[in-house]
């Protein structure tokens, strides 16, 4: 641990000692703090001035020989930060700040605006707004829909609402037992079992096509319902994006890249985990358990010539006529 680490734990220690002792027992000796930080007179001399400065309301008391808190203090809203800690304030602050545009998480502006004011004694605005940029966000009309489904889920309340696909001309009613949220390629989505007849399975809606208002139904979830091997941590496990296909096996997916597109995938691979199974040069072999869906194809698909289908036969032929269908959209122009 760094020296500056090694202090910041003494200083907590410090503290939770003189925040225990009360009453009769509120002295501690010098001596007794020596002892119990293993630190040396010296030490402990400058562990006193840099608590002060910090505001702790230490005093010593000269009649009974030690020290001691005149009022309570809690230490943690004066934690010494690091130079490192600065940056890392900078970029939290600038990432919370781009949720100001998700307008209704109606305290969520304030609660950000709290966070700026709590951490403003560290960071330089002026530096922030010079060495920091993000993507800008595009409206996003879904996130109306969010405190809804937080309170709909943490209630264990069933849910109904109207739901346009792009598929369709008209919305189709759901009742529908909402289990989870999930942000993608900056869309929310509700998760959860699908009362329809005809569906009778876990399936994911997009938060912007749902139409006016849902509702609760004022029943709780029928967890008779619900699959009992069901996990939101791991049902995305073997699949790329939001959907997971229904009744479709693991497939191993092999792909080659070139060299450069191997070196990116290797620093941001748009999959975990992966294994390599051959790397020179010239390319990258890598093989992704996945189940085989739309996502993945259009994955493939944004690689172009960079990228080759190696197995399973089934997806190779797919991704061929996918880009013949393409190039017979130029072809006849």
């Amino acid at each position: 641990m760094s020296r500056n680490g090694q202090a910041f734990d003494r200083y907590l220690e410090i503290n939770r000692i003189f925040n225990l002792r009360k009453g009769e027992t509120a002295i501690v000796t010098t001596e007794e703090m020596l002892e119990k930080l293993n630190i040396s007179e010296r030490q402990w001399r400058e562990d006193v001035k840099k608590l002060k400065e910090m505001g702790a309301p230490l005093a010593y008391d000269g009649r009974k020989r030690g020290w001691r808190y005149t009022e309570p203090f809690n230490f943690s809203d004066n934690i010494p930060l690091t130079v490192e800690d600065v940056y890392n304030l900078r970029l939290a602050v600038s990432t919370l700040a781009q949720l100001n545009q998700i307008a209704d998480f109606k305290d969520l502006p304030e609660t950000v605006n709290k966070i700026r004011k709590a951490v403003g004694r560290w960071v330089d605005h002026e530096a922030q707004h010079k060495a920091i940029y993000f993507d800008p966000l595009p409206r996003y009309e879904g996130s109306r829909h969010l405190s809804f489904f937080m309170e709909a889920i943490e209630k264990e309340r069933q849910v109904q609402f109207d739901y346009l696909s792009f598929q369709a001309t008209a919305p189709k009613n759901y009742q529908f037992d909402p289990y989870f949220l999930r942000q993608h390629h900056q869309r929310w989505y509700v998760g959860g079992w699908s009362h329809d007849p005809n569906e009778q399975f876990i399936r994911t809606f997009p938060l912007e096509r749902i139409e006016g208002e849902p509702v609760l139904t004022g029943s709780f979830i029928d967890f008779a319902q619900k699959p009992k091997d069901f996990n939101p941590v791991t049902y995305w496990q073997h699949v790329i994006g939001i959907n997971r296909p229904a009744n479709k096996p693991v497939e191993a997916v092999i792909l080659q890249f070139n060299r450069v597109q191997g070196k990116y995938f290797e620093s941001q691979p748009f999959y975990q985990p992966y294994q390599i199974l051959e790397k020179t040069e010239e390319k990258l072999v890598v093989q992704l358990d996945l189940m085989i869906e739309i996502e993945l194809k259009r994955k493939i698909a944004s690689y172009g010539d960079e990228l080759l289908v190696l197995s399973p036969p089934s997806l190779k032929e797919e991704m061929m006529s996918f880009f013949q269908k393409a190039t017979q959209h130029y072809v006849g122009e």
